[in-house]
């Protein structure tokens, strides 16, 4: 539907900063409890495509082993070409170690790489790897940062080992030399590893998961298993539950960390998050760092301002470089630090990637801020939506712009200097969904000049 917005236009002269975004794109650093531990980073490797983060530590430094997603523009699945290795010595400064290639395993050249867990056991590092959600595998190096090698050229867990579930996302517990193995989705399974590493000790059996009233608990894929005093927590997402037993059975206890894929670990005497976000989009993602406190009684204490990153303060600084927009017609898309910009060549038209998961029902505001060199003195902003209840929205990414909101805008032209302009969502009753993409024409009805943009991003 179209709607001509009611627009508040702020001249922003060219030097000043815009109203800081409730999480913006930044790797600024955080403490809840002092200035300077715990660590906290709502981004760990902006623009990086790095997410599904598993770590070791060893010899001092702490290594983390993550999936990397294969393009910002992918809009139908969770396509993940490599691993990465990274490490550092203070959680601040991460230095790449490292890459170990699909193609170095039994799954060849597809871009399957999910959810892993690296441990270690006689001066060996096992990493164990998901092969999509079909299988898991096995890899063995004499360090952490490699060379791996599969182990065994095939799955060590293959499709069919517990029926009909999926044998992915594998979770690796050590306790009293004993490596149990956690994995599935929506119902875990759990396996004792052979003595080489390398086999099963048993068949899995399933983790009993329920309600504090008894009922069967559904969990999502990607267990995360460690334990604090007697007490094992088993997490998934932003949900976990607790147990005297390591294999269960779990009761459900409430909210963990906001995030997706989570690994928990401990520094210097301190206990963390690694978790996933969605940096970019749905499909290319990052990792959240995050310190974990607990109440006296051992359940979780989650602060009040915890959020999964970017909530619902997705914003573009365009610090990093331009990733997450395509120009579509009418010209190049340019960046510099800052701004991303393009010369008018015919109707401009710049888009982003698909798949924002922002809830716009938290949002009150649209902001951008434009500088116009051009005679025109109207801008379009169009919103898709979905709605994250109904089924894989994932699997529908076409969009019909004709049936999207949009937002025409009174601008200035000739502009010599950026100048903001807020759109007021609370007017649009149409908005009770989620952010799908943004399409923004930013000069209608010319086809010469320029444009350039500095901040888009919502409040």
């Amino acid at each position: 539907m179209n709607l001509i917005a009611n627009v508040s236009i702020f001249i922003l002269l060219f030097g000043m900063t815009c109203c800081k975004p409730k999480s913006g794109d930044t790797n600024q650093l955080t403490s809840k409890k002092n200035k300077s531990l715990p660590i906290e980073i709502p981004n760990v490797f902006p623009q990086e495509g790095l997410t599904d983060a598993h770590t070791i530590i060893a010899n001092g430094r702490l290594y983390l082993f993550g999936g990397h997603d294969q393009s910002w523009d992918t809009d139908d699945t969770w396509r993940m070409d490599r691993w990465e290795i990274r490490s550092t010595d203070n959680l601040i400064d991460w230095k790449k170690e490292g890459v170990i290639l699909p193609t170095e395993t039994y799954i060849g050249d597809l871009p399957n790489c999910w959810a892993g867990d690296i441990t270690e056991r006689n001066g060996k590092y096992y990493w164990y790897f998901s092969n999509r959600n079909i299988s898991t595998g096995v890899m063995v190096a004499n360090s952490p940062i490699g060379p791996f090698t599969d182990a065994l050229g095939k799955p060590l867990l293959p499709n069919g080992i517990i029926g009909k579930g999926h044998p992915y996302d594998p979770e690796i517990f050590e306790e009293n030399g004993v490596y149990t193995m956690f994995f599935g989705a929506g119902h875990y399974y759990s396996v004792i590893l052979g003595d080489d590493m390398i086999s099963l000790a048993e068949k899995p059996q399933p983790v009993i998961v329920t309600t504090k009233d008894g009922k069967d608990k559904w969990t999502a894929d990607k267990s995360t298993v460690f334990k604090r005093n007697d007490i094992y927590y088993l997490a998934w997402g932003a949900n976990y539950a607790m147990s005297k037993q390591l294999r269960g059975p779990y009761i459900y206890e409430g909210d963990f960390l906001a995030g997706g894929h989570n690994n928990v670990f401990q520094w210097n005497g301190q206990w963390y998050v690694v978790t996933e976000n969605k940096d970019i989009s749905l499909f290319y993602r990052g990792v959240s760092l995050k310190p974990l406190f607990f109440n006296e009684d051992g359940t979780i204490d989650v602060p009040d301002d915890d959020a999964d990153y970017p909530n619902i303060g997705r914003d573009w600084t365009f610090k990093h470089s331009k990733m997450g927009w395509n120009s579509l017609s009418g010209g190049t898309l340019d960046w510099k630090v800052g701004s991303v910009s393009g010369n008018i060549e015919g109707h401009t038209v710049i888009e982003s990637s698909n798949w924002l998961i922002t809830d716009l029902t938290k949002c009150k505001h649209l902001v951008l801020q434009l500088k116009n060199n051009s005679r025109s003195t109207q801008a379009r902003i169009s919103l898709a939506l979905f709605n994250p209840k109904k089924g894989k929205y994932w699997s529908n990414p076409e969009i019909d712009w004709s049936q999207e909101t949009q937002y025409d805008l009174d601008i200035s032209s000739n502009d010599t200097d950026f100048k903001e302009y807020q759109i007021d969502l609370s007017q649009n009753m149409n908005l009770k969904s989620s952010l799908k993409r943004i399409r923004i024409e930013p000069a209608l009805g010319v086809n010469t000049g320029s444009w350039e943009i500095k901040y888009i991003g919502f409040k």
